[in-house]
């Protein structure tokens, strides 16, 4: 069992995490809408109706959630009192799980954390050994989803000629994704000893992440006009089959007056393409708009920056020691070769979070 300062600890983090105000809160809302289900005529409008019961219903199951974590608190300092370790021991975990929970869906609150992302990595300086990090960062953040149980897609690729990743985009779709993988938005930085020269020295190489939520082109409408489109075709690179990369599949369409682009090339024809290419242009072109309109300065990240040196909002140090630190939060672990298989990201990403959410309170 913890100690009585480690338990003290322990409560600390667990009550931080709600807000009693919260519950009356929630407490007031519910009453006030089952009010409405007793005045005459409530069932007569029976959209009207069922919103407002599903509101109930939801307000009913986070009261409920609140009240149970905090009767769980109480029986854990029960459990502690009387020495009861086992029956301790299995209380602590459900409420750290718990704890885990609604520390999520604190951190995950913005507009547009419940859509999907769009992933974009792009090399930077750094030449060959700069391809090479970027595709490391396409394959860390694929094992991260993966982890996450949610799916990656990917959508455009293009190779470097010694190998590598030039520029690439994943669409990663699952709970959250764009609330988690906004944070990863900046300019990555890695330290090691170059396997691409015959001295092996020590090389550093910068790689540009952009993240954008998907589905916007669906929340507002955008008018393209078929003269402010310039089109390439090109051949697919990696995966796809045989016909995928023998053809040109592949596209990218350019809005001339913004000079935003928009590539794809996972489907097996160019049409197919297009199509997607089109609606991920309109996604930008929705972001942008909606940014003239003020809507989303906090929310949307990832406008990009030159990919060099001063830039960096973490950094990956292979030699001459290890470590992975975000210059953002200061959080750091020296697990560098498990981060790139996708564990331990979260963790850079709730600290992140967590500072932003002390400088914003502060």
């Amino acid at each position: 069992m913890l100690s009585q300062q480690e338990l003290q600890e322990q409560l600390t983090h667990f009550y931080q995490i709600i807000d009693l105000s919260d519950l009356n809160i929630l407490k007031s809302q519910k009453k006030e809408l089952e009010k409405l289900t007793l005045q005459q005529g409530f069932w007569d409008d029976s959209q009207r109706a069922s919103q407002i019961s599903k509101q109930i219903g939801d307000l009913n199951t986070k009261i409920t959630q609140m009240e149970n974590y905090l009767a769980m608190i109480d029986d854990l300092k029960v459990a502690f009192e009387l020495q009861e370790s086992q029956e301790f021991e299995k209380i602590l975990g459900q409420l750290q799980k718990i704890y885990s929970q609604f520390k999520l869906k604190k951190f995950l609150n913005g507009q547009f954390d419940q859509k999907n992302a769009l992933v974009t990595v792009q090399a930077g300086a750094g030449g060959v050994d700069a391809q090479d990090f970027a595709a490391m960062l396409v394959a860390m953040y694929q094992s991260f989803a993966k982890k996450q149980d949610w799916n990656s897609e990917l959508i455009y690729l293009s190779v470097g000629e010694e190998g590598g990743v030039k520029n690439a985009t994943l669409k990663i779709s699952g709970n959250m994704a764009f609330g988690i993988l906004k944070e990863e938005a900046g300019v990555h930085r890695l330290v090691r000893l170059s396997p691409f020269n015959s001295g092996n020295t020590r090389e550093t190489s910068f790689a540009m992440v952009e993240v954008l939520p998907e589905g916007l082109d669906e929340e507002i409408e955008v008018v393209l006009k078929e003269e402010d489109l310039h089109w390439d075709y090109f051949m697919s690179s990696g995966k796809g089959g045989q016909s995928v990369n023998t053809t040109y599949s592949a596209v990218r369409v350019i809005h001339k007056p913004t000079g935003i682009s928009a590539s794809c090339q996972n489907e097996r024809n160019q049409y197919q393409n297009k199509i997607l290419a089109l609606k991920y242009l309109k996604n930008k072109l929705a972001i942008l708009e909606m940014k003239k309109q003020k809507q989303l300065v906090e929310e949307i990240r990832g406008d990009w920056q030159s990919a060099e040196w001063g830039n960096q909002i973490r950094s990956y140090i292979k030699h001459p020691y290890k470590l992975v630190k975000d210059h953002r939060s200061g959080y750091e672990s020296q697990n560098v070769d498990k981060i790139f298989e996708g564990e331990e990201i979260l963790d850079f990403i709730w600290s992140v979070k967590k500072h932003k959410s002390k400088i914003q309170n502060a």
